[in-house]
């Protein structure tokens, strides 16, 4: 009996083994797919309208982060994942920068892309003025939204970049150098700008960073 014992033992030792190898194998396998696919990712070549599509995937998810927000604790939330959305957006900008300037057809084309997410996304979020309601939660959330806003003009130069060029003012001139009065006049300063008005529920909306002006 003794053999035997030893024969089943062998095949069970074989056994255990080839399934370590074979799951081995195939983890190896699947690494080597996932790498191939980052790799296949990274080489990917950006365009206008692929950067477009992901910054409207963001812009939707800013959304998203503010109508979630119910309280205190998940405004809170909202401020960390309003930050990580405003890093990909900034990382977006970054890679649209490098990319050479399309022909007036795709800057169209994208126009009437941006067009049409900035009206979803401002219906969707027509009903962050209920949320506003609640002063705990705006004095959480519109600070966090202003420095999303901030953050968001930082990019606005890449941005403007690109979009129709038909609608676009022309870049004004540098005014000339104003001309000294001979005789200094005794009129008053001229009143100083007001104060902009204190943050409300619209400070949930800012402006959509399109790489076109409407």
């Amino acid at each position: 009996m003794k053999p035997v014992t030893n024969l089943r033992l062998l095949s069970v030792i074989t056994l255990a083994s080839s399934s370590l190898f074979f799951s081995a194998c195939e983890k190896k396998a699947a690494d080597s797919t996932e790498g191939a696919q980052a790799e296949q990712a990274e080489q990917a070549v950006d365009t206008l309208d692929s950067l477009t599509d992901e910054l409207v995937v963001q812009l939707n998810q800013y959304a998203d982060i503010v109508l979630a927000v119910k309280d205190a604790a998940t405004a809170q939330e909202a401020v960390t994942n309003l930050n990580a959305v405003a890093d990909a957006i900034a990382a977006i900008a970054a890679r649209l920068d490098k990319i050479e300037m399309p022909d007036e057809a795709a800057n169209i084309a994208v126009d009437e892309k941006m067009k049409t997410a900035s009206m979803a996304i401002k219906q969707k979020m027509q009903a962050a003025g209920e949320i506003m309601s609640n002063e705990e939660v705006a004095g959480i959330l519109i600070p966090a939204l202003q420095n999303f806003g901030k953050r968001m003009a930082e990019q606005e130069k890449v941005f403007m970049r690109f979009g129709s060029q038909k609608n676009k003012a022309p870049q004004q001139q540098p005014a000339p150098a104003a001309t000294p009065a001979a005789t200094p006049t005794t009129e008053a300063p001229a009143a100083e700008t007001p104060a902009p008005a204190a943050p409300t529920a619209e400070a949930a909306t800012p402006a959509t960073p399109a790489p076109a002006a409407e």
